[in-house]
């Protein structure tokens, strides 16, 4: 019986991931990668301040060597997640979200002054723009309130920076697979990230003298979670149910039912988009040129409370760019 849910597992595996068993490998480095720009962002050695509590503890549980009935129970769970057909997103359906964006320089001819001048005076002006509509992306999961509700991810401040940066990681999964190409762009995706978590704590009016120490709190936390998911990819055959218990220890601070709705929404939520994001073509992925994989929602998903005062700043701060 393990034998056939095994190779169950497999078959379903190999089309949410599209194959990539190869493409595996350099995700299993990319836990020291999070460290070195997470490392870079604050500038010195990350702090640590209150308890990790759930997020340590679950990343250490997966360090330890897992019993033959253990593996039996995740691939069960595994394939229950998996048995929804939303977690899988072909090949061919991967392109009804790519974009194309007009950019006004790059279209004028090559001699024309305005196209030479801009390629002198902004030599990395592709790569700002790809991570300009990185940054967009992310912030469009902020603002879709359908999707949140669905999740169950609140306004407060802990959530709405986790769901940020699990949009990050996700990215960053495509990102390391492109090699050295895609490293600075890797690197100032991340720098973006942080620029949006620090505008949020300067719009909730963190006190200047506790603000590196708060920043360097949040970069650990977020380093754990995406440390977390890091390893939950080092085993194809379970991935979906260790990425559900890393979400519910990070994401959720182990604060739902372990079985919770919105909790399994979310891990079939981002099965879905990893498998996008492995399977963009690489000019349309590096230029940012494509949207989320669509995701249903409940017809009626419960109301969410009123936004906070520096998610609202924040909104018309955007609007008015």
């Amino acid at each position: 019986m393990a034998l056939s849910n095994s190779r169950l597992w497999r078959v379903a595996a190999a089309n949410v991931l599209s194959s990539c068993s190869s493409s595996l490998e350099p995700m299993r480095r990319v836990g020291r990668r999070h460290i070195a720009l997470l490392r870079t962002a604050v500038g010195s050695p990350l702090r640590l301040h209150g308890n990790r509590g759930f997020a340590a503890g679950s990343g250490s549980q997966f360090e330890k060597q897992l019993m033959p009935e253990d593996i039996l129970h995740l691939r069960a769970q595994s394939m229950t997640i998996m048995q929804d057909p939303v977690c899988e997103l072909r090949p061919e359906e991967a392109q009804r979200y790519v974009v194309e964006h007009r950019d006004p320089v790059a279209e004028l001819p090559l001699w024309h002054p305005r196209r030479i001048s801009t390629h002198v005076t902004q030599p990395f002006r592709s790569r700002k723009l790809a991570v300009s509509r990185y940054t967009d992306l992310i912030v469009d999961r902020l603002d879709n309130e359908p999707l949140l509700s669905a999740f169950g991810i609140d306004n407060g401040f802990n959530m709405q920076v986790y769901f940020t940066m699990l949009h990050a990681w996700l990215l960053h999964q495509r990102l390391v697979l492109e090699g050295s190409k895609a490293k600075k762009l890797d690197k100032e995706l991340f720098e973006s990230c942080w620029t949006l978590v620090r505008n949020f704590m300067w719009l909730k009016k963190i006190p200047e003298y506790r603000f590196d120490a708060e920043l360097g709190n949040v970069q650990e936390y977020m380093l754990g979670c995406c440390v977390a998911l890091d390893k939950a990819l080092e085993r194809p055959d379970i991935l979906p149910a260790r990425l559900q218990q890393e979400l519910w220890a990070n994401v959720y601070s182990g604060g739902v039912q372990k079985d919770a709705a919105a909790l399994t929404r979310l891990t079939k939520y981002v099965l879905r988009q990893l498998g996008l994001m492995l399977q963009l073509d690489a000019d349309h992925f590096l230029a940012g040129s494509f949207v989320w994989a669509d995701f249903p929602v409940p017809d009626d998903p419960p109301k969410r409370l009123a936004l906070p005062l520096w998610r609202e700043e924040f909104a018309k701060v955007r609007k008015s760019l």
